[in-house]
Order: structure tokens, then sequence, then C-alpha cells
């Protein structure tokens, strides 16, 4: 036979036929539906039926009908040893035996993302993740977690996250946790690359992302005590409080207390001197006057900031950063010693971040980069260049990794020129300068010019103010070093250290301040505790009874955002998040 009419590869009464040897198909090509009984493939010429809608019944090579014997499905099509069906896999629907075929249509999509993009309310602890629509598996690649640019490309990388080591996954969900805080307010870039997850079979991959979110911006309650000779505690009086007073507003961001004056931004950009002598103009009102009470500094769109012995400095968001106050050997940074009322720009565009509080005279900075600049008084070597000569403008710490959200992170000043102690990206601490107590840990009382590291990889956050200091670790513990002549280190005795030496517990969170005057450092339920010398009742603990060991300031402190100084005289100023 060498023709079937095809009225009859379907016969009328329903029944499938059994064609004969010779049969010849091709010109049934685009039949809707293709429905026999046998084809024989030694005998039969089927390559016309490849776009048929469905294929209903057996390819015969024994008694028994059977797909298997002779046949080879590729990327081509069906190849079946005498039966030309190349396309035959384009069918709507294929009838057979597909045990063996994996990844058939399958794409790998997310269903939801944490956070959105573009998301603007994202803090700490979320599970950063997907969730997607198939069972997944590691592929290869890192997933990156960077600053974004103002373009919204990635800048400076925070964190990568190994997919087969540092990303879990979940059945169908991913999430990587940041060992790095998110900064307040800051967008970040967060890049998923092509691979970095596969189906559970392996041949397919997630044609990945990225995209941009920020992260939530706090507002704060901001409290104030202890001395107050200079009207301090912004309560618009001269009066000491040994308990939390509250300086007005609910919006306060960023603080730096400086030797006998504090300044401040809020959340709208704004900036303000708290209170202070204004010795020289370090209020920023192009005066002199004592100010017991917050007075705004002219602008909007200031970010951190940073004070000294009778100096401030303040960044804007466009990346400059400005300075003013007391010029000793060139604090301000201009490159002259003319002492400044108000704000005067530092060169540069690329600012990131300054510290809280430095040193007497000393300023430092860093930029986008990570870089870190430092300029001013240099009489102990703290400003890390391996001399003692003095700087007016700045000059660069060698090194990339000093970051660029230095909160907690920094910490110096003292009596004498200053001190430094700074964590960075890596988690690694450094410090140098002067070390008369053992206040820099390196088990001896010798004074260094640059950056020396203290043991270990994983601090947290450090404060440190004129001889002692303490730094907390990404475990939860608790370590002190320096000058304890008032029990300032927390072991409940008067025994000075040259290494860390541990508090008890594991649930310390961030070291807000520590000095000659005692330590406040919060812990990761909200609680606040304080020892040392109490005065002026500096430790908020409302007497005057110096302690060797913590006590629990009473309220909530939100974990987050302390600033304090002395050694002149010793005051706190403290951030409730709202």
């Amino acid at each position: 036979m060498s023709d079937v009419s095809v009225d009859i590869i379907k016969n009328r009464s329903g029944e499938a036929p059994d064609l004969p040897s010779g049969a010849n198909l091709s010109g049934v090509s685009t039949a809707a539906t293709l429905q026999v009984t046998n084809l024989n493939p030694t005998h039969i010429n089927a390559s016309g039926v490849t776009t048929a809608t469905t294929f209903s019944g057996s390819f015969k090579s024994t008694s028994t009908p059977t797909l298997g014997l002779g046949v080879t499905i590729n990327s081509s099509g069906v190849n079946i040893s005498g039966v030309a069906t190349a396309g035959i896999v384009s069918a709507t629907t294929l009838y057979g035996d597909g045990s063996n075929l994996t990844g058939v249509a399958m794409s790998i999509a997310p269903i939801s993302y944490n956070p959105d993009v573009n998301d603007s309310i994202v803090s700490q602890g979320t599970g950063i993740g997907i969730t997607f629509t198939e069972l997944i598996k590691a592929g290869s690649g890192n997933v990156t977690l960077s600053i974004a640019t103002n373009a919204g490309a990635a800048g400076t990388t925070v964190e990568n996250f190994g997919v087969g080591s540092s990303v879990t996954i979940n059945q169908n969900r991913i999430t990587i946790d940041t060992t790095a805080d998110l900064t307040e307010g800051e967008t970040y870039h967060l890049s998923y690359p092509s691979g970095s997850f596969t189906n559970t079979g392996g041949d397919v991959s997630y044609v990945g992302t990225a995209y941009t979110f920020g992260a939530v911006k706090y507002a704060f309650e901001l409290w104030a005590w202890g001395s107050n000779s200079y009207g301090l505690l912004g309560q618009n009086d001269r009066i000491k409080r040994s308990s939390p007073v509250q300086i007005p507003g609910t919006t306060w961001n960023k603080v730096a207390g400086g030797w006998n004056h504090n300044i401040a931004t809020k959340t709208d950009g704004t900036l303000w001197g708290l209170g202070g002598e204004n010795y020289v103009g370090e209020l920023g009102q192009n005066n002199r006057t004592k100010y017991s009470s917050p007075v705004q500094i002219p602008g909007t769109t200031w970010t951190s900031v940073g004070t000294g012995y009778y100096l401030s400095r303040a960044l804007k968001t466009n990346g400059t950063l400005w300075s003013w106050g007391y010029n000793v050997q060139g604090s301000v940074g201009v490159n002259n010693e003319i002492k400044y009322s108000s704000p005067v720009q530092v060169p540069g565009t690329t600012w990131a971040d300054t510290v809280p509080f430095f040193g007497k005279w000393a300023s430092a900075a860093t930029k986008t980069d990570g870089t870190l600049w430092v300029w001013g008084e240099n009489q102990y070597g703290a400003l890390g260049q391996n001399n003692r000569t003095s700087y007016s403008s700045p000059v660069q710490i060698p090194g990339t990794t000093w970051g660029t959200d230095l909160e907690h992170k920094v910490a110096g000043g003292g009596v004498q020129g200053s001190h430094a102690a700074w964590i960075k990206t890596d988690g690694t601490l450094w410090v140098w300068a002067w070390n008369s107590q053992g206040q820099l840990c390196q088990n001896n009382t010798t004074s260094y010019s640059s950056p020396v590291q203290v043991p270990g990889t994983t601090w947290k956050s450090t404060s440190s103010m004129g001889y002692a200091g303490a730094a907390t670790k990404t475990d939860g513990t608790l370590w002190t070093f320096g000058m304890n002549e008032y029990g300032q280190l927390g072991h409940n005795n008067r025994t000075q250290r040259s290494s860390p030496t541990q508090i008890p517990g594991t649930t310390w969170d961030i070291c807000s301040s520590s000095g000659i005057h005692g330590s406040k450092v919060t812990k990761t339920d909200g609680t606040l505790w304080a020892w040392g010398r109490n005065e002026s009742g500096n430790l908020g603990l409302n007497n005057k009874t110096s302690y060797s060991s913590p006590v629990q300031v009473p309220g909530n402190w939100s974990l987050n955002g302390m600033s304090a100084t002395g050694p002149n005289d010793p005051f706190t100023l403290a951030k409730r998040r709202v």
C-alpha cells in the first residue's frame, strides 16, 4: 500500500486502524489528532506528522507496542530508526514516558522579594531573600550587598554571600543574614547573579536580578544627664542632672558630644548646636554667645556630625565636609589656623562620614572609597602617619577598608592629644597614638604613631575617652581595657588592664561611651548599663555613687545611639528610638 486516505487515519466508528507496512503518511502533517494503533518504524514514512496537536498510538518495533527500541530524543527532535519525525517535540501534547526528561519548558521565577524592590522601610534582621516558583538548590557565584550610587548602580561592597556557603536555602526560599548593620536611611544595591540558583535537577538556572532598597531612617528622642556647667544638657539652665531628662523634639538623628559643647542632626536634615560654652564659635552661630538650649545651624542637608575640643565637623548629603571652631594646628582642615564661628568647607566632594569624637585637636573622616583621612594636632601620633607632625589639611592613612558608616565603630580622644580605636569593615580592630595606661590593648604602655591591630576579627563596636575603653564582639561579648582607677573597666576591682578583659555576659550590643569617668553599654534587649566614676551623676542612676561593675539605667534605650563625653565635665547624651 502506497497511500492511506486521511479519512481512515481514525475510522468513523472510533476505532484506531492498524496500518499495514508501506503506508505513506506524509500528507497528514496538519491533522488535529493523529490516532493509530500501530506505526511500523521500519516500513512507514511518518515524516509529515510532526505538527499534530496530539499524537496517540505507538511506534511498533516488536509485537508489543513500545517507545524505546531505536528511539533517540535530542535537540533536533525525535529520531526513530526508519521513521523521519524531526520536530515532534513541538507538539502541544506529547504522550509517552517522560520520566527522564527534566526541565522541559521550566523557568525559575521569584514569587516575592524581601525586601521589595525600592522598599524604604527595611530594618536589620528582616531575613533578606527571595521566594521562587520552583524548588531550588545552590548554583555558583556570590550574592552581593553594596551601597547604591546616586544612579542606582552598585557602589562600595558591604558584604558578599557565597551561594554554596553563606546563603540559606529552604525548599523554594533563600535567605541571607548580614553581619554588618544596615545604615539608617542608606540606599542599598542587592545583586543575585545569573546561575546563582538552579532547579533541583540542576539543568535550569535562575536568570538573576539586581535592584535597590532603602534602610529605614529612624527618629529618636534625645536624653541627657550629668554635668551641665555650660548648658550641655539642653535644658535652658546650668543645673546638673543625675537622671535622664529629655531635650525637646522627637526627630533627632546623629549626635556628637564635644569637650564643652554638643551638636546633632534631625531627620529633616537640619543641624543643631545643643548647648555649650561656644568659646570660639564651635556652635556655628557666627558668634561666641553661650547657649543652654538647641540653636539651629543654617542648612537642611546635613547628615553626620563630629566634635573635638571647641571644634565641630558635619557632612552634607552632597558629599561635602564642613568644619568650624578652634583651629589649633589646623584642626579645621582648611590649611590655616584661623578660628571659625560658622562652617567652612574642607576640600572634596566624596566624603562619606566623620567621627563623632576623635581627639582634642585632631579630626578624621572617610571617603566613599573607604579611605581614611586625618588632620590637626599630632603630638602623640594621633594622625597615624608614623610621625609627630601636625597637618592643617587632610592626609591619608593607608588602606581602603576603614568604612563609610562610623557610628559606634570609632573611638578616640584623650586629655593629652589623642588616641584612636577603629573597627574596619572586615571586623578587625586597629589602635594607635597615646598609650600611657595600656588603652591600646597591646599588653604594654608603648605609644604608637601608626595603626596596630588588636587580636580578633569579630569586633562590632568600640568607644573610649581618655585612658580607658571598651569594645563588643559580634558574639555579644564585652571587653574593656586601660585605666581602672575608678572601676571604669567594670570588673569589680581597680586593676589596670593593657589587654582586653571580658565582662561577663553574651548579650552586650553597643559600646556607647567609655573612658576616664566610666562606661555606658546597651544590651540586645534594649537595656542600658553604666559603671565607673559618678561624681556628677553622669551614670544616670539618680545618685552620685561610683560603681565598679555594671548597673542598669532605668528605661529602654532601643539598642542604638549613645554619645557621651568628658573628661572635663562628664555628661551623657542618649538617643531613644521613637
